[in-house]
């Protein structure tokens, strides 16, 4: 049995790691395009993109579309579909199924190849591309620039996150937070607040939650702080339940998947005692500014666990 506190809660957030997972039957979202290049020649390759419920998703395109030429697989199930003149907004089905498949088709007004341009839209509980910007033409040296600083960009961002894991291989516990940088040498420490009363839940989540608890530190980075959430839980159901992955969902934001996680065993539906699952984020400051809906899910997508109104000490 876990204590109900946060300094036991505590002491498992500075252990968490990154959990091992069986391989994941759900579409790797994190790889969903957000700028696609159309070749003039058909290469046979369809884009897939992610969407998720309650999150809506627009393409935008250079070249204008012919009007009423928007085709999409069982378009009556999408909550609302909105065409424009070089663009299209779709709202996804409330009762989208983790995994689902769509067909989406739009054609082009000006006669130009390619004539048309073809999608999969895959459902995924949270991690939904809110944008896709569609080319058609040949971009200008500024646009390359542009992508190339995005790239170097993310290429920096690499090394330091390959840096901070070699760090990480240091001491434990807090001497281990202060040597690899993600906490700072100051009297703000590792903060923490019990939610429990204050977040909502849909009554289909799949987990009964006992005690919720969230933590900030501050990193040695300069604007970045680490986030946790903590969470007992019981399986009220007949099959076991093990975290497949989760995200913090922000207003206006784009779909946060975690950064650590640490589950010690599947939850039981058996088990009398609650269980802990904690999951763990690098945001910058201000990006942890909440309130957030924070979303859970099994390797099927299908059992997920929804509370909503998560904030941060």
């Amino acid at each position: 049995m876990f204590a109900s506190s946060p300094a036991a809660l505590l002491a498992l957030v500075l252990l968490a790691g990154a959990g091992a997972t069986a391989e994941p039957l759900l579409p790797d979202c994190e790889a969903s395009p957000s700028r696609v290049e159309l070749p003039a020649e058909p290469s046979g390759k369809v884009e897939e993109v992610c969407i998720s419920p309650e999150l809506p998703i627009t393409f935008r395109f250079d070249s204008p579309l012919v009007p009423g030429s928007l085709e999409l697989q069982a378009r009556e199930r999408f909550e609302d579909v909105a065409p424009g003149t070089r663009s299209f907004t779709l709202h996804p089905p409330a009762a989208l199924l983790a995994g689902e498949r769509f067909k989406v088709v739009v054609r082009f007004a000006d006669g130009a190849a390619p004539t048309s341009a073809t999608f999969i839209l895959v459902g995924h509980p949270a991690l939904g591309t809110r944008q896709v910007n569609v080319f058609r033409h040949k971009r200008t040296v500024e646009d390359y620039q542009k992508e190339t600083q995005q790239e170097r960009k993310k290429s920096q961002q690499l090394g330091q996150e390959l840096e901070r894991l070699r760090m990480e291989k240091g001491p434990g516990g807090l001497a281990g937070l202060i040597a690899s940088g993600l906490m700072t040498v100051d009297d703000t420490g590792v903060k923490a607040k019990h939610i429990r009363r204050d977040v909502t839940q849909p009554a289909s989540n799949a987990l009964g939650i006992r005690h919720v608890y969230t933590y900030r530190v501050t990193t040695r980075q300069a604007g970045l702080v680490r986030v946790a959430v903590a969470m007992q839980m019981v399986n009220r159901g007949t099959q076991p339940w093990a975290l497949q992955g989760a995200a913090l969902v922000g207003k206006g934001q784009e779909p946060k998947p975690m950064k650590v996680n640490w589950q010690p065993s599947p939850i039981l539906p058996v088990a009398k005692e609650a269980e802990v699952v904690v999951v763990e984020w690098e945001l910058t400051a201000r990006e942890a500014q909440g309130p957030f809906t924070l979303k859970l899910w099994d390797q099927s997508g299908k059992r997920l666990i929804t509370l909503g109104n998560v904030t941060f000490p």
